[in-house]
């Protein structure tokens, strides 16, 4: 019983603590990985098989220091379609650690799914064999980096990995009165749904700003953004009244060399979900108190169930012992005619008064 007893502590302790850790069905979620999370996070790095996908990659825009620039990728392949889910990493290094951007002085400031990471995932359409995602980045020291494109996705019961050719990027120094956005400049990725949306772009050595934007599947629309204060420009994005992602593109005009932005991804989404950390940290706690003193109070109900069966035991012979003292003994050791033992343990005595009195 013991034994059971431990069993049972040590599942309440793992339930408790179940609460304190993630699961991720169906995917890890978007995030900042290294590649080793093909085989930390997509299953056994040592069972990968390798994708007959293509990836192919592309870079728009002029790597000027501190300005940004577009990698996109294109993924397609029959075998693709064994799958619903995709995850693609962008990575500076094939080492397995400390090869995301970052770590290659590159700061990302947007990616398709309307986050900052290095790591994104997608779902293939039912038919569908190719799949289209693209980075915002800007470089933070002049430096040569090695970009590549990883794709991780099942088949058949098996996890697949590939990775691209490496393509290389040169970090430029900035022209002299080069048109451009602040070294500082952030841009938004996400908003609520239907609410038009102002958008702020921070330049300079900037005169003029026009925006050229598109929800994908559709024409370009193109509009002049208004000079709000020294080197701020602003333009309204329309509402939208379901998730959607409208993408967004500002040519800059001034003194100097003229330029143009990549495309910066804006999602319209439903304010996410949030979860109070430490209220589930105490309900946790709580229900391991009340498991701990369940198992408690069992331990103690059997660990004294011996003493009370032992002591039930004394107490039924002390009633034998003293029933027997009570009872009248049996004439010639047996019951006399027409009487039972409850009639003679009360009137067996009177019986027995009756019997001597007669005998003598």
């Amino acid at each position: 019983m013991l034994r059971q007893i431990r069993i049972l502590f040590v599942i309440t302790i793992l339930l408790s603590l179940s609460s304190f850790t993630q699961a991720n069905p169906g995917g890890v979620g978007d995030g900042v990985f290294d590649m080793q999370c093909g085989g930390a996070c997509h299953g056994d790095s040592s069972l990968n098989q390798t994708s007959s996908a293509t990836i192919l990659v592309q870079v728009e825009g002029t790597p000027y220091l501190d300005q940004p620039i577009a990698i996109s990728t294109v993924i397609s392949g029959s075998q693709l379609s064994y799958s619903g889910d995709l995850g693609i990493f962008l990575l500076t290094d094939t080492t397995g650690h400390s090869d995301t951007p970052a770590d290659a002085q590159w700061d990302i400031l947007s990616d398709s799914n309307g986050g900052t990471n290095n790591y994104v995932e997608g779902k293939l359409l039912a038919g569908q064999d190719n799949f289209s995602t693209s980075w915002t980045i800007k470089p933070t020291s002049l430096t040569a980096t090695t970009f590549y494109i990883s794709i991780h996705h099942g088949g058949d019961d098996i996890p697949y990995f590939a990775i691209s050719q490496g393509l290389e990027i040169e970090v430029l120094p900035i022209p002299e009165n080069l048109a451009r956005l602040s070294s500082d400049f952030t841009p938004q990725t996400t908003r609520p749904l239907g609410e038009a949306t102002t958008v702020s772009i921070e330049t300079e050595d900037v005169s003029s700003v026009k925006v050229e934007w598109k929800v994908e599947g559709s024409s370009i629309n193109t509009i002049i953004a208004n000079s709000s204060s020294d080197g701020v420009w602003e333009f309204t994005a329309p509402a939208s009244n379901q998730p959607s992602a409208i993408q967004w593109r500002a040519i800059l005009e001034g003194e100097g060399p003229s330029q143009t932005t990549p495309w910066f991804t804006l999602v319209a989404q439903e304010p996410p979900f949030e979860v109070d950390q430490s209220a589930v940290y105490i309900q946790s706690f709580a229900l391991f108190i009340f498991v701990l003193g369940l198992v408690l109070s069992i331990q103690i109900k059997f660990s004294n169930g011996g003493h009370l069966e032992k002591q039930w035991e004394q107490t039924e012979q002390v009633l034998q012992n003293q029933l027997s003292e009570t009872v009248p003994p049996l004439p010639n050791g047996e019951l006399p005619p027409g009487w039972n033992m409850e009639q003679w343990q009360w009137y067996g005595h009177e019986y027995l008064q009756e019997l001597e009195e007669g005998a003598q």
